[in-house]
């Protein structure tokens, strides 16, 4: 079984990952977020792991945009304790840097650290793994990155610093895709439901499309607003609630939602993730 995330190795979507399918599946890192959704989709990997919110930083809303663009459906959540570290080469000291290079979920997560230390220039780069990368290979000696300690691990940095996260409740959620919505759950139990969907630009709109749900007493777990591209200032509305889609209480809602919307999408049904705390391995 083939599983795509995007960065290098020691990524935390890779951590997430390996706790929630294990360690004899073949692992494949791709570029970015979109070429884990390309890799499902045209079948050379069977599932990606695509951070979706932070519980510091907020939602990363490039992968709520690729969810509707993509033909995947969710399969699953995992939530992933994150700790952040400041990594560099081998006798770099802290004052030898000039710069701090980092995807810019992590630099939003560590903004105090980065406060306190002005002198450092930020440098937003395209994943926490592939900036301790670039540091290695590049033999940056001013430089450090912010990643996880497997980082570090993998490419035998030195860690500067550790956990300079705002908060030590640092949790990232991360979904479970596949093209195929082959997802045995044997007990509709502990599940939720994932949605999307617009509505009229009228007075009530959206009162009436969450109304379908308190009406049946299914709990709201999360709303998030997308803008509609190409269609000025009209909006998507990304929606988790607590069900499966097997129920009857689930489907006579979206049922209902369905005459009160322009557009739906129905993203998947899958167990609620659990909170995991990554293990760190030399390998």
């Amino acid at each position: 079984m083939k599983i795509a995330y995007a960065g290098e190795r020691g990524a935390f979507a890779e951590l997430a990952a390996l706790e929630y399918f294990g360690k004899k599946c073949q692992y494949t890192a791709v570029s970015d977020f979109a070429m884990v959704f390309e890799s499902v989709v045209d079948g050379s990997c069977d599932f990606g792991v695509i951070p979706i919110e932070n519980s510091l930083a907020g939602s990363i809303h490039q992968n709520y945009d690729l969810l509707l663009e993509s033909d995947t459906k969710i399969v699953g959540e995992i939530l992933l304790k994150v700790g952040h570290h400041l990594i560099a080469n081998k006798n770099v000291k802290h004052k030898d840097l000039r710069s701090v290079f980092s995807h810019p979920q992590a630099l939003a997560q560590c903004k105090n650290y980065l406060r306190k230390h002005k002198e450092l220039q930020i440098v937003p780069f395209s994943n926490t793994a592939a900036a301790v990368k670039k540091i290695k290979d590049e033999k940056i000696a001013d430089a450090a990155a912010i990643a996880s300690m497997q980082a570090a691990i993998d490419f035998n940095m030195d860690i500067l610093e550790s956990n300079i996260e705002d908060h030590n409740s640092n949790i990232t959620r991360f979904l479970i895709i596949s093209a195929r919505e082959d997802n045995p759950r044997t007990d509709v139990k502990n599940v939720k439901t994932s949605i999307v969907f617009s509505t009229k630009n009228i007075p009530g709109a959206l009162f009436k499309c969450l109304a379908v749900f308190a009406l049946r007493d299914i709990n709201l777990y999360k709303i998030e607003s997308r803008p509609t591209h190409g269609q000025g200032f009209q909006y998507l509305f990304y929606l988790d609630l607590e069900g499966d889609m097997r129920l009857d209480s689930v489907r006579n809602a979206i049922g209902h939602l369905q005459e009160l919307t322009v557009l739906y999408r129905f993203l998947g049904s899958y167990e609620i993730g659990k909170l995991v705390e990554p293990s760190y391995n030399r390998r």
